[in-house]
């Protein structure tokens, strides 16, 4: 163990970068933190908040699949289309606040399998795609009647 340890040429990296002759990335950073803080890690806590990312995650797909089903439908009025489609956004009328947007499928999701992540970000995807293809038709539609105009 001692001739490994000693052998230079092997971890002449690792020192470097512990003793910061290297510029170093946040992710190096932080494993280099992790790896050397003397306090005892609660491995149980870090295992629940792992848990409760995954239950977010599979919420949130939940919810993504639901208004796929709904977008589906094509007996749906418009105006029921939009209203669902502004409620996905969280768009609403002025005075009501119930918070920010969601930006991004993967918000306090992001430490998920990478099964998971893919999943959601697929799901989003085919959202995004039915919304941009109503934004479409409705221009499409808008072009064909100024032409008859």
């Amino acid at each position: 163990i001692l001739s490994t340890v000693t052998g230079v040429h092997k971890y002449k990296w690792l020192k470097q970068n512990v003793q910061g002759l290297y510029p170093q990335s946040a992710l190096l950073n932080t494993i280099v933190e992790f790896a050397l803080k003397e306090e005892p890690v609660d491995v149980e806590k870090m295992r629940k908040c792992l848990l409760k990312q995954l239950e977010r995650a599979e919420v949130r797909l939940e919810g993504i699949d639901t208004i796929l089903k709904l977008a589906a439908k094509n007996f749906l009025l418009p105006s029921v289309q939009y209203a669902m489609f502004c409620g996905w956004q969280r768009l609403i009328p002025e005075g009501a606040n119930i918070g920010e947007p969601l930006t991004d499928c993967l918000k306090d999701v992001d430490l998920i399998p990478p099964f998971n992540r893919m999943l959601l970000e697929v799901t989003f995807g085919k959202l995004y795609a039915w919304a941009i293809q109503n934004v479409r038709n409705i221009l499409l539609d808008a072009h064909a009647k100024f032409k008859e105009l």
